[in-house]
């Protein structure tokens, strides 16, 4: 491997953390998490309940909706499960959310989703067939039941503000009543790592009992057992059962200076210039939504400080977002040595003088801020690992940085194996398209508990 110049690596080595602080990040993320769920003291991850009982044992059958709500996209799926030992059938949709929506009233955002969902059932010739739907909605919100959710606060780049504290499935009822002929009832509203919890286990089997989503952020969800669940009184709840989906939002985890050690001058930048300044942390460490700007952030430095494109200034680099994560996906999903992506990237980017240097340069920043990522995400991993205590667990993992980046699932799987209790053996499992699939699947498991 070319050595690159000193300076270089000084600022690479910034984010790099060794065994023993990510050991102790796993630790104070536990410790945080057992808070959450006793509800003592402030917390900084919640630990939701989902008020999700169950999850799919394969047996169900039936045309289920799913609305989901994650991130830019909107995913639209209609799925057809065909009970034991057969796949379901899958047909989805996606819509672009414009920004002018992420950032307008509750009213466009609900109006844009049930105008969306109009015409992928009229597609199907399914608008007066009234299915149950599932609804994805993966934002911090207070359940109060299967189909009732308070929103707590935006992430993912909406700020709507018109909508907190309300009933999220509410407001898409009246929307779906002002806007639709449909008598479609929605059966559960939930966030993507529960649907993506569900379509895991579905597939995987009673093993699977934890999901998480490595999106444009990162959170997780596992299957708890009630009695643990300290701060919710299930008698009062009329909550019967003995198991339920607990969503931890461990992108919280920092907002209380846990993680100011680590911070870079880069990461600061990024903080400071988003919608929730000292908020979702762990998201501006790991998330897609940050990663192509961190990068960014890093090259622009360089480059200011002459250890980049012969100290040329490039107008391109100091505008924010320049550098999209896909770049990144793309430079390292090339063969070591092979520069053709970073060549193409710096031509987009209209750099005056690039070269091999250069790039290598450019791959190792890439490669250094995926790795710390990864490594964050298996510390909060092996928490949860030592929360469900259990001597065999499946993980399911999905999102764009476990689906689409080459080297993503190697390094968590690497630092996991370094980071999760001995005691537990642990497998990563794929769950591709997971929570549009589990939303559907969670809509027919609450009308066959009849819930």
């Amino acid at each position: 491997m070319r050595q690159l110049p000193e300076e270089v690596q000084n600022v690479l080595r910034k984010f790099s953390i060794d065994l023993q602080k990510l050991e102790d990040i796993s630790g104070k993320i536990e410790q945080q998490m057992r808070e959450g769920l006793a509800g003592k003291g402030n917390s900084s991850i919640a630990m939701l309940p989902s008020f999700v009982p169950a999850l799919p044992d394969g047996t169900e059958v039936g045309k289920y909706v799913a609305i989901d709500l994650s991130g830019k996209n909107l995913r639209i799926m209609l799925l057809t499960l065909n009970g034991a030992g057969k796949d379901p059938n899958a047909v989805n949709n996606n819509y672009i959310m414009p920004n002018h929506v992420m950032k307008g009233t509750g009213d466009q955002l609900f109006t844009f989703i049930v105008n969306c969902l109009q015409r992928f059932l009229q597609e199907f010739g399914l608008v007066d067939a009234n299915l149950p739907i599932g609804f994805v909605f993966s934002y911090p919100c207070e359940l109060l039941s299967i189909r009732s959710a308070r929103l707590l606060w935006w992430t993912k780049g909406f700020d709507i503000k018109d909508c907190l504290q309300k009933d999220v499935v509410a407001l898409l009822e009246e929307a779906l009543e002002m806007n639709m002929s449909t008598k479609a009832q929605i059966k559960a509203v939930m966030n993507d790592t529960v649907g993506q919890l569900a379509a895991a286990a579905h597939k995987y089997g009673p093993e699977c009992t934890i999901g998480v989503v490595i999106g444009y952020g990162c959170n997780s969800s596992y299957l708890e057992k009630t009695s643990n669940i300290g701060k919710f009184d299930a008698t009062a709840s009329g909550y019967p059962h003995q198991n339920m989906v607990v969503v931890t939002e461990w992108e919280e985890f920092g907002s209380n200076g846990e993680l100011q050690d680590i911070l870079t001058q880069f990461d600061l930048e990024i903080d400071e210039a988003s919608v929730h300044r000292g908020k979702q942390i762990i998201d501006k460490l790991t998330g897609a939504l940050y990663l192509g700007e961190l990068v960014r952030r890093v090259l622009s430095q360089l480059c200011l400080d002459g250890h980049l494109f012969d100290a040329q200034q490039c107008e391109r680099l100091e505008l924010v977002d320049s550098f999209p994560t896909k770049y990144i996906l793309e430079i390292l999903g090339e063969e070591e040595g092979s520069y053709r992506v970073c060549r193409r990237v710096c031509d987009e980017l209209e750099v005056p003088s690039h070269g091999s240097g250069d790039y290598a340069i450019i791959r190792e920043v890439a490669q250094a801020v995926s790795q710390r990522s990864a490594a964050i995400v298996a510390s909060a991993i092996s928490a949860l690992l030592r929360m469900v205590n259990a001597q065999q667990v499946q993980i399911g993992v999905g999102g764009a940085l476990i689906q689409f980046h080459p080297t993503y699932h190697a390094q968590l799987e690497e630092c996991l194996q370094a980071l999760a209790p001995k005691s537990c053996e642990w497998k990563l499992v794929a769950a591709d398209e997971g929570s549009a699939k589990g939303a559907a699947m969670i809509a027919a498991v609450a009308e066959k508990l009849k819930l």
